[in-house]
């Protein structure tokens, strides 16, 4: 193990909560149904993804330009509601792993599709804790293709084969799977076993630090 890629919602903070909120008052604008079955459906993807689900979900659809508008719109409320975010979103126990790994030698980056990662690591003031930087603004196809991880490794400069990553969400362990690294299904995601992740873990609390960077975890 060289190093560790995490995806962001779900891993190193919780702001899926100001994803599903913004997709729900999109919904409410255009007076759509939007279940609660749908916030787990619409993770891990990009928005026009995300938004093509909830299309899907109500049996309608509209050409990409009024698409585009919508995924728009929903994102600024997703923005504006991350002016309001601050430790009480880290997810626990996440920095203290990170720093602990890094202080061990592993190198890390950030792997996350949404274009506003960058903004959320500055509001938290944790940039530095993270070697390498991935957003949405970088890849051109979303997981659960493996763009994003690839990408990760090679501005990392590490064989992908060398690479973990943390994931919450079956797209994403589904993209680390096809980026030949090993994957980390991360908190209580349904289906994330089924997707192939080669370690569960529930929270940072259960990992032992030096089994994990040892590699005996995977064993």
């Amino acid at each position: 193990m060289k190093a560790v890629i995490f995806d962001l919602d779900g891993v190193v903070v919780y702001t899926d909560a100001y994803h599903t909120e913004g997709w729900r008052r999109l919904a409410e604008d255009e007076r759509w149904k939007f279940d609660d079955s749908l916030g787990d459906k619409v993770r891990g993807v990009s928005r026009l993804a995300a938004l093509q689900v909830i299309l899907d979900h109500n049996g309608i659809d509209f050409p990409e330009d009024r698409k585009r508008e919508m995924a728009d719109r929903k994102n600024e409320y997703y923005k504006a509601m991350l002016q309001n975010v601050d430790e009480t979103a880290l997810v626990p126990g996440a920095l203290p792993f990170i720093r602990a790994i890094r202080e061990r030698g592993i190198r890390t980056a950030l792997g996350s599709g949404s274009a506003n990662a960058g903004t959320v690591l500055e509001v938290l003031g944790i940039s530095d804790l993270f070697d390498v930087i991935v957003t949405g603004t970088d890849i051109t196809r979303s997981k659960p293709d493996p763009q994003i991880f690839l990408i990760s490794a090679e501005r990392l400069g590490e064989d992908p084969r060398e690479c973990v990553v943390f994931e919450d969400a079956v797209s994403g362990v589904q993209a680390a799977n096809s980026a030949g690294m090993l994957s980390v299904g991360f908190g209580p995601t349904p289906g994330l076993d089924t997707a192939g992740a080669d370690l569960l873990v529930p929270d940072f609390a259960t990992l032992d630090v030096e089994a994990f960077v040892e590699g005996d975890l995977f064993d």
